[in-house]
């Protein structure tokens, strides 16, 4: 296998016309899309409005395109997804559509840009719930007192609260896991997916950094429980989640 090259097409401008600046915005959303940074190389502009040419390393050929062929799904990864929408939000701004194929080859990804339907933004709408994460910030001067929350995949949830004793409480647990029940404001974005704006905090507890086996452990210590005869407790607790 040799290397190969992929053609990003933009039906605004041409080579001689495009501004600097903006040809430096879209190879860089360009790159994010394509990957494997260290082996996709800018191969020049082509004419036929502009066609940004990218060519990738023979090894790194099928990497790149299974990548390409992910973004280009509905259900693809969100950083995917927001590399995809920006080019989008360029092309709309440019009054342009684009797509991206293989040389000589079929399109694998296609950009409606200015075509492309905006949704209208929903919201608010409030509703109870639960989050869990670690606090990492607290503070404010006015009467509303705000913390962030780390959730564990690193989403970051603003929580607010009213109350002086509250705010303290989370002060105490600050770099600490807890579990917090309130009621979450939520805006539905142009791309259809649902965003927490804040999350007003009723109570909160902390939750154990305990492993599991550190915590069946903990059990088996407990004098007269049934967790002290059991062999094996992993085997029980996984039967009563079956259960």
């Amino acid at each position: 296998m040799s290397d190969a090259k992929f053609n990003f097409r933009i039906t605004a401008f041409t080579p001689e016309t495009i501004p600097m600046s903006r040809l430096a915005e879209y190879l860089a959303q360009y790159a994010a899309l394509m990957g494997s940074n260290a082996h996709v190389h800018f191969d020049g502009l082509r004419k036929g409005s502009t066609v940004m040419c990218g060519r990738v390393e023979r090894d790194d050929v099928p990497k790149v395109e299974q990548r390409l062929q992910l973004a280009s799904r509905a259900d693809a990864p969100p950083d995917l997804v927001r590399i995809r929408n920006t080019i989008n939000a360029y092309l709309r701004e440019d009054n342009a559509e684009g797509a991206i194929r293989r040389d000589r080859g079929a399109q694998i990804i296609a950009f409606p840009g200015r075509k492309q339907l905006i949704p209208q933004r929903i919201g608010p709408i409030k509703e109870a719930g639960q989050l869990e994460g670690e606090i990492v910030r607290v503070g404010g001067k006015d009467r509303t007192k705000h913390a962030l929350l780390i959730g564990p995949d690193g989403e970051e949830y603003k929580l607010t609260t009213t109350s002086r004793d509250m705010a303290k409480e989370l002060g105490k647990c600050l770099f600490t896991s807890v579990r917090v029940n309130g009621t979450g404001t939520w805006f539905r974005n142009e791309e259809f997916q649902w965003e927490l704006d804040s999350f007003t905090v009723q109570d909160f507890e902390p939750l154990s950094d305990r492993t599991l086996i550190e915590a069946l452990d903990s059990l088996r210590q407990v004098e007269g429980g049934e967790w002290t005869q059991m062999g094996d407790p992993l085997d029980k607790w996984r039967e009563l989640r079956r259960n």
